[in-house]
């Protein structure tokens, strides 16, 4: 479907600067017509339309977050760790190492430009690596240590993927773009050898989940637990963590270890 770019960055520009001037009712009315525009949503306002009272969407749009990870790939290093101070990959090696046998068939969802890769490189002796924006893995294939790389949504690919599965799914910094985990953690479950590990991190809330002010979604720990549990998947190891800096302020959030146990 063709989309109106202009009418579009016309409508958003003037809902965001509704929403900057504290006209929610404006705000609201122009985001709505956004998506009249773009029922894709490239611009990912059902994000902010949930923080006015809108219905909740399960997870962020593919197209959304396609765009915005697009638009940062040849940045996103320099922005991510160097502005955000993101290190998520690095604790999660040093949290899930000891549970590890190498060389692990491994999967990374949501792979960027491939931080996690290097971060595991020395556990893996394959990484596949899945991504939604196509710019985010020219950068990754860069990197000359990852075999397969995929266009595809997470949980898409997962349901999807019909070939051997993996000793370890590492999907750092991918939960803050889903509410609702349940079918994640069963399509993850299925494409794990038995005995396999599931490494994730999210942002923190203090029950269920929900969409944050900074339009991602942040989950309690105890969700992560039951939800997963449902599916197989067992938590052999979490810890708290800065998932990273937003204006300065740190984001709490919780990085977890799963065990399949089927």
């Amino acid at each position: 479907m063709s989309v109106d770019e202009e009418a579009l960055g016309t409508a958003y520009d003037a809902a965001r600067a509704a929403e900057d001037a504290g006209d929610i009712e404006a705000a609201t009315r122009l985001f709505r017509r956004c998506l009249e525009i773009d029922p894709d949503d490239h611009c990912g306002v059902v994000m902010r339309l949930a923080k006015y009272g809108a219905a909740t969407p399960a997870a962020a749009p593919p197209s959304y977050v396609a765009t915005l990870f697009g638009q940062h790939a040849e940045a996103f290093d320099a922005i991510l760790v160097g502005d955000l101070g993101y290190d998520v990959p690095a604790i999660a090696r040093r949290l899930a190492g000891p549970f590890v046998t190498p060389p692990a068939r491994m999967l990374d969802l949501g792979c960027g430009t491939g931080l996690a890769g290097v971060a595991f490189a020395d556990l893996a002796g394959e990484i596949v690596g899945v991504d939604l924006a196509e710019e985010m893995l020219e950068m990754t294939d860069a990197r000359g240590i990852y075999g397969d790389l995929y266009v595809a949504e997470a949980v898409a690919f997962l349901e999807e993927w019909d070939e051997a599965p993996f000793d370890l799914v590492v999907a750092t910094d991918v939960w803050p773009y889903l509410g609702d985990l349940t079918a994640f953690a069963g399509a993850a479950a299925r494409c794990l050898v038995p005995g396999g590990l599931l490494v994730a991190s999210t942002e923190r809330a203090e029950a269920g989940w929900r969409v944050t002010q900074t339009q991602r979604f942040a989950h309690a720990p105890a969700y992560i637990h039951a939800t997963h549990a449902a599916s197989g998947l067992e938590v052999v190891a979490e810890e708290p963590v800065t998932v990273r800096l937003e204006e300065g302020v740190p984001v709490p959030g919780d990085l977890f270890v799963l065990k399949k146990t089927g």
